[in-house]
C-alpha cells in the first residue's frame, strides 16, 4: 500500500496527539525527586567531610613520627611535642566543596644538636691567657729611694752643700777624685754610704737599711719582678742595673732571697765602680 507522505504525516500527527499513549507521572513523584536529591547531596557532603576528617589525622600522624636531618655540620634529631590538633573542617557547607586546610602552628619542639658519631667535638674559645700575676706583692716598706737622691741628699750636691741640708759627713775614705762617706742626720731618712766627686759632687747613695723604689722594687723582689718594672734592667756586677730616670740607674744587688741591697748612681762620674 503506497501511502503519499502527507498522508503519512497526518496518521503520524494523530497517533501522537492519542492520550491513551500518555504516562501520567505518580501522584507522589515530586517529593520522591526531592527526596533522592536530597539523598545524593547528603550522600555528596559526607564523602567531603570523611576526607577532610582523614586529611587532618594525616598531618597530625605527619607531625608525631620521629625524624632526623642530615646535614654536612651534623644531625638535627627533632622530637615530638604537644602537637595542637586542629578540630574538623568548618567549611562542609552543602553544596560548597571543602577549602584546604592551613596547619596550624604546633607547640614548641625540642631541637637538639649532635655531632655526628666519631666526630670530634670542638672546644670552646679560651680568653687569651695574661701573664701570671707576681708571687710577691710591690715593695712599699723602708724610705723611699727616688730617682735623684735620698731624702734631702741629692745626686751632683757638693760636700758643702750636702752638709748645708742637715746631712753629717763622717768616715771618710779619700781616693783619687772621689771619697767615700758616711751620712746621716735630719736630711736624711737613714744612715747611707754616699760618695762624693770633686768634680760632679754627690754620684753614688746607698742607704744603709732596706728601701724601695717608686716602682715598687726594694728588698726580697725578684729578678722577674725588677725586670717587669724596669724592662730596660741589665746585667750588672752581682745583680741588675736599671735605669732612673735620664741622669742615674738604680744598682739592684740580688742574693737567694732576691734584693738585697740598692743603690742610686748618678751616670756622669769620674769614680771607679
Amino acid at each position: 500500500m503506497n501511502i503519499s507522505e502527507d498522508e503519512l504525516e497526518q496518521r503520524l500527527r494523530a497517533l501522537f496527539a492519542d492520550e491513551r499513549l500518555d504516562l501520567p507521572p505518580p501522584p507522589d513523584a515530586g517529593s520522591a525527586i526531592v527526596a533522592g536529591a536530597r539523598r545524593r547531596r547528603r550522600r555528596r557532603h559526607t564523602v567531603q567531610a570523611v576526607a577532610g576528617v582523614a586529611a587532618a589525622v594525616v598531618a597530625v600522624a605527619g607531625g608525631l613520627t620521629v625524624f632526623r636531618l642530615h646535614t654536612e655540620d651534623g644531625t638535627v634529631a627533632m622530637s615530638p611535642g604537644t602537637l595542637a590538633t586542629s578540630g574538623p573542617p568548618e567549611n562542609l557547607t552543602p553544596g560548597r566543596p571543602p577549602e584546604p586546610s592551613t596547619p596550624g602552628p604546633t607547640s614548641t619542639q625540642s631541637i637538639q644538636a649532635s655531632a655526628p658519631p666519631g666526630a670530634a667535638t670542638p672546644a670552646s674559645p679560651r680568653p687569651p691567657s695574661s701573664p701570671p700575676p707576681s708571687t710577691l706583692a710591690d715593695v712599699t716598706s723602708g724610705p723611699l729611694l727616688a730617682a735623684d737622691g735620698f731624702g734631702r741628699l741629692k745626686l751632683g750636691m757638693s760636700e758643702a752643700e750636702v752638709t748645708a741640708q742637715a746631712v753629717t759627713l763622717s768616715d771618710a775614705q779619700a781616693g783619687a777624685s772621689c771619697t767615700v762617706y758616711q751620712a746621716q742626720g735630719d736630711g736624711v731618712p737613714a744612715a747611707a754610704s754616699v760618695v762624693i766627686s770633686k768634680a760632679a759632687g754627690v754620684v753614688v747613695v746607698t742607704p744603709d737599711v732596706a728601701t724601695h723604689t717608686a716602682e715598687g722594687i726594694g728588698a726580697g723582689s725578684t729578678k722577674d719582678q725588677v725586670l717587669a718594672a724596669y724592662p730596660a734592667a741589665k746585667e750588672g756586677p752581682g745583680g741588675l742595673v736599671a735605669p732612673a730616670g735620664s741622669a742615674a740607674e738604680y744598682r739592684f744587688r740580688l742574693g737567694e732571697t732576691g734584693v738585697e741591697q740598692t743603690s742610686l748612681a748618678s751616670l756622669t762620674q769620674d769614680c771607679a765602680g
